[in-house]
């Protein structure tokens, strides 16, 4: 069968190893679109065709059978975000886990303040979305815990290694894999990796002049 060049990696593929856009019909190969889709939801954002000037949204649905079972997770995991509206969303605040929960449906089940994560069975509090304090107001654990996700020294020290970045807004850790130095986080919060900066709308760089890393074809600058 005769082989086409991905316009992306330069690679010479199989045409049957290429996915196509119905609408655009711009052609790129499975690994490309693997890679591009993940480090979009990562940034959270939704993927769009690979092709520079194309705006054309994808969807779980047309890329399904060329994506790899993680990174369909990944964007099932993106759709159940976008579900819930923001303020109702709790993330299940254990270490291990993450696991994102709906803030109206588990009050439904629960009349006080905590509630049992769906996944691990850790309790948390509806409220300040930190793990379970029946002995202790919210206003007294902030006040002893004025920054719960990194309480852990353990955490922080590995944080520090992995020069994990921390959302001002969400406490949330981040680490970039691959693409641009513009993150936004899960709570919808946009900031600069490399500084901590937060970008606004409409900037294509760094407030702060940080020099732009990572592979051009993953950035977005919306």
């Amino acid at each position: 069968m005769k082989g086409e060049t991905c316009v992306i990696c330069l690679e010479e593929t199989k045409a049957d190893r290429m996915f196509v856009m119905d609408k655009c019909l711009h052609r790129h190969c499975y690994p490309c679109v693997n890679q591009l889709v993940e480090v979009k939801l990562r940034n959270g954002t939704v993927p769009t065709c690979l092709d520079y000037e194309c705006k054309l949204k994808l969807s779980l649905e047309n890329c399904f059978k060329v994506l790899k079972p993680k990174v369909i997770e990944l964007w099932k995991h993106m759709m159940k975000e976008e579900s819930i509206p923001l303020a109702k969303r709790i993330y299940c605040p254990y270490i291990n886990c993450s696991t994102l929960m709906s803030k109206t449906e588990i009050s439904r089940s629960n009349k006080s303040n905590d509630c049992a994560c769906i996944k691990c069975s850790g309790l948390v509090c509806i409220d300040c979305k930190v793990p379970s304090h029946s002995d202790l107001s919210c206003a007294e654990y902030k006040k002893l815990h004025p920054d719960p996700v990194l309480d852990d020294l353990t955490l922080k020290l590995l944080a520090n290694d992995q020069k994990w970045r921390q959302c001002v807004k969400c406490r949330h850790l981040i680490e970039l894999n691959q693409g641009c130095n513009h993150m936004t986080c899960r709570c919808g919060y946009q900031f600069c990796y490399k500084c901590g900066v937060e970008w606004k709308k409409g900037q294509v760089t760094c407030p702060t002049g940080c020099p732009r890393t990572g592979q051009g074809y993953f950035y977005d600058g919306e």
